[in-house]
């Protein structure tokens, strides 16, 4: 399967600056657009997750009082998630739980 590139450019600084400052609605609708686009270029099979990842963040930020709160929440929440990747790698076998399975009886019987 061959990958995918986008080339995603944001604005120079001072432009997300001043949108911040005198118009977050606009760098709010930035920040989807591009969100939005970047799942939309991911492996279809990709994106379900993609958009409930991306879904879980605007309800983290959703909470959040401001630019700060929001850079703070967000880095506690990749931390949350580097520390379970760097688990899942480190200890693999750590990731599976333990299960009882209960066994139903066979309706059916092959006769023969």
């Amino acid at each position: 399967m061959a990958i995918r590139i986008i080339e995603q450019h944001l604005p120079p600084f001072d432009e997300l600056k001043r949108l911040a400052e005198e118009s977050p609605e606009k760098l709010e609708a930035l920040r989807k657009e591009m969100s939005d686009e970047m799942i939309n270029h991911a492996r279809e099979e990709m994106q379900p997750r993609l958009r409930a990842q991306q879904s879980h963040i605007d309800r983290v930020i959703s909470r959040c009082k401001n630019a700060n709160h929001i850079n703070v929440v967000l880095m506690q929440e990749l931390s949350k998630q580097v520390v379970k990747f760097s688990d899942a790698i480190h200890n693999p076998l750590d990731c599976y739980q333990e299960a009882d399975v209960t066994p139903f009886p066979c309706r059916y019987h092959s006769q023969g």
